[in-house]
C-alpha cells in the first residue's frame, strides 16, 4: 500500500489533509512537532487523538524546541501577548520548512510516496506556506533525496479558506473537539488571536457548533 506522511499539528487544516490523503488511498503516518509553541500540550494531546481516529500506522512526535526559543512570534514568545496579532507576529520564522524537512527525512526511510500538509489559502502570512513555495520544495526534494525518488509534497488545502476546511472536516466526520486553532493559549482558546477569530467566524457562517471553549 502506498504511504503518506502527514505533517499534523492537531488543527483543522492538517486533519483535513489527513482525511484527503486517506481518501486518496494512502496508509497514514503522522509527524507532529514540539517547537516550543504555547499551545503545545493541547496540540500534542489532539494529535494523539487524531492518530487514533485515523488509525495511523505510526505517529512520531519530534523535538524542535530550539525553533521556538528563537522568539519573535506570538506562537512561541511569552513576551508577546494575544492582542498582538500583526501578521509578522503569527509567523514562526522558517517553521514550515523545518517541519517539511523532517517529513522528507522520514519519508526516505519508510519509502513514502507523499507528504501531505494542511497549509491553507492566502494571503500567505508564512512565505513557506504558499503554492510557489511548494512548487520549489518539490523541485528541491527531487534532487535532495536518495532512498526514494518519486516523493511529492502535497498541500491539498492550499487554496482553501478556513470556512472551506471546516466544511470539509464536517463532511469527513472529523471530531472538532480533537482540533485546536488558538496560537496564544492551550488551556482555553483566547478568542482574540487572528486564528481564533477566523475559526469562530467560519463556524458561525456555516451554522455548525464549535465544541471548544473560548475565554471571551
Amino acid at each position: 500500500m502506498k504511504k503518506a506522511i502527514i505533517a499534523l499539528s492537531g488543527g483543522i487544516d492538517s486533519a483535513v489533509a489527513a482525511a484527503i490523503a486517506k481518501k486518496d488511498g494512502y496508509e497514514l503516518y503522522f509527524l507532529t512537532v514540539n517547537y516550543g509553541q504555547k499551545n503545545v500540550k493541547r496540540e500534542l494531546a489532539n494529535s494523539k487523538k487524531l492518530a487514533k481516529f485515523f488509525n495511523v500506522k505510526e505517529h512520531k512526535i519530534i523535538d524542535m524546541k530550539w525553533l521556538g526559543s528563537l522568539g519573535r512570534s506570538l506562537i512561541t514568545d511569552g513576551d508577546i501577548k494575544e492582542g498582538d496579532s500583526a501578521d509578522d507576529l503569527i509567523y514562526v520564522p522558517n517553521r514550515n520548512s523545518c517541519i517539511i524537512s523532517a517529513c522528507v527525512a522520514w519519508a526516505e526511510v519508510i519509502e513514502a510516496e507523499a507528504i501531505y500538509t494542511g497549509s491553507e489559502a492566502g494571503p500567505w502570512i508564512c512565505p513557506d506556506n504558499s503554492p510557489e513555495y511548494y512548487e520549489r520544495v518539490n523541485d528541491l526534494v527531487s534532487i535532495s533525496t536518495k532512498l526514494t525518488k518519486n516523493l511529492k509534497v502535497i498541500a491539498p488545502c492550499n487554496y482553501n479558506k478556513k470556512i472551506d476546511d471546516i466544511r470539509l472536516a464536517h463532511e469527513f466526520g472529523i471530531p472538532f473537539e480533537y482540533t485546536w486553532t488558538c496560537v496564544a493559549r492551550g488551556d482555553k482558546a483566547c478568542g482574540k488571536c487572528e486564528p481564533c477569530r477566523g475559526r469562530r467566524e467560519a463556524f458561525k457562517k456555516l451554522g455548525i457548533e464549535d465544541p471548544i471553549e473560548y475565554d471571551n
